[in-house]
């Protein structure tokens, strides 16, 4: 990975973290039709960009997490039922859901068609 691709993959994760739609899915999409190969520092370095958008995140509504505890609350219960269908899905997340390209693209176009509704 060069400069380049690290500086399209970080544009990527800004526009994508505020928006409804999943940031990681289209950092992987966007990795693979730049021809990225998935090694160990290219999963590193997602995960940093991805820590940092989300830091950024909690830094813009800290004043609103700290004052707000039911949202608190409500988040933590969303966090639960995502969390245990993740654990439980794992295995079928990451061998097909994230290798498969006609897959992925296929869902960007219906779930594109889906929020234009």
């Amino acid at each position: 990975m060069d400069y380049l691709n690290a500086l399209i993959l970080g544009v990527v994760e800004g526009l994508t973290e505020f928006l409804p739609i999943s940031s990681t899915f289209h950092l992987i999409f966007f990795s693979k039709l730049l021809g990225i190969s998935q090694t160990e520092f290219q999963k590193t370095f997602e995960i940093f960009i991805q820590t940092g958008a989300v830091l950024a995140i909690v830094i813009l509504y800290f004043k609103t997490l700290i004052t707000n505890k039911k949202l608190v609350v409500n988040l933590i219960y969303s966090l639960i039922p995502t969390a245990i269908l993740g654990f439980i899905f794992y295995g079928f997340i990451k061998s097909t859901l994230f290798d498969s390209y006609y897959l992925m693209i296929a869902s960007l176009i219906i779930i594109g068609l889906i929020i234009l509704i």
